[in-house]
């Protein structure tokens, strides 16, 4: 293991997630900037966009949580500069372990970070995270405006039609994720029930006693208690 964890952790790896990290961070500040300029000329108050501002930067940390809970998961396998960058920009600890795994698979070895995980399999690890999330990013860089004008033209005349297929298609893409651990039983099963007892009762708090403020802490909150839950229900399927 220690082969592959040497050019993991090599630092042009180091220099390329610090580049891109500094990118998104320069996206991040133009957009700030947009949007308190926007705000000015429609005449809102700098008291009010700060306001705005600071309740955004609060409602994002706690989510931010359950990300750096899967990079130092994902840190001791894949050694620090590919989760730091894949997880900075795309954020999706399921799709990432996912999508190693599957290129571990395709390698002939089963797990990450297992007996045979070489240099080349790690490397097809990489490749597929990076191939497998490549094509949403081309899709929208090219095709956004094609398929906006043909979705749109359609749904705009059935608002009932476009709120079914947003929500199925929201489904839809959990339904990836969730599909795993109800097949494999056990222990995933077990978390992915605590997480959706979560998220009920946080629903419930917020329909029932008016918590609109838990709304924004909903999937963070499920997120953290089902990985709490998973340690604590770990010795019972060992």
């Amino acid at each position: 293991m220690g082969d592959y964890l040497d050019i993991a952790n090599d630092p042009v790896f180091f220099a390329c997630g610090a580049a891109i990290i500094l990118f998104v961070l320069g996206q991040a500040a133009l957009f700030t900037r947009a949007a308190y300029r926007e705000g000015r000329r429609l005449g809102m108050e700098r008291r009010t966009l700060w306001r705005s501002f600071r309740a955004g930067a609060i409602s994002s940390a706690v989510p931010a949580l359950a990300v750096i809970v899967a990079l130092v998961t994902m840190v001791p396998v894949l050694g620090v500069p590919v989760p730091w960058i894949r997880l900075s920009v795309i954020g999706s600890a399921p799709y990432e372990l996912m999508a190693a795994g599957i290129g571990a698979k395709t390698m002939g070895v089963n797990g990450l970070g297992g007996s045979g995980y070489t240099a080349e399999v790690f490397a097809a690890s990489v490749w597929v995270m990076c191939s497998g999330s490549i094509w949403s990013v081309l899709l929208v860089a090219f095709a956004t405006k094609r398929l906006k004008k043909r979705v749109s033209g359609s749904l705009d005349k059935d608002p009932a039609w476009r709120n079914v297929l947003m929500n199925a298609a929201f489904l839809g893409v959990f339904s990836i994720f969730i599909a795993d651990p109800i097949v494999r039983g056990g222990l995933p099963l077990a978390t992915l029930g605590a997480s959706a007892l979560i998220m009920a009762l946080v629903g419930l708090a917020v329909s029932r006693l008016k918590a609109e403020w838990l709304r924004e802490f909903a999937l963070a909150l499920s997120m953290i208690g089902a990985m709490g839950a998973a340690a604590l229900l770990a010795p019972l399927f060992s």
